[in-house]
């Protein structure tokens, strides 16, 4: 089970730096609030991982409320 976890684990950390890095509305809206407000580079890097946290997170939950919900209906 160890195994299957660690290939899941890595597909979705592999489809998640894919999905990134194809669309640059992932990042580009960074370094433009960045640009014009001035900030820090790592102040950047902070408000850019806090969303992608965010981001993350809300997946979750919504992935979490469809397989809760496909559960009810079965």
């Amino acid at each position: 089970m160890d195994q299957e976890l660690m290939v899941i684990a890595a597909t979705a950390a592999s489809l998640g730096l894919v999905h990134t890095v194809i669309g640059p509305d992932h990042y580009l809206r960074f370094i433009v609030m960045a640009k014009a407000r001035g900030w820090s580079g790592m102040k950047t890097v902070w408000i850019t991982l806090l969303s992608g946290l965010g981001h993350i997170f809300s997946s979750i939950l919504l992935g979490l409320i469809g397989i809760v919900l496909g559960v009810a209906l079965t």
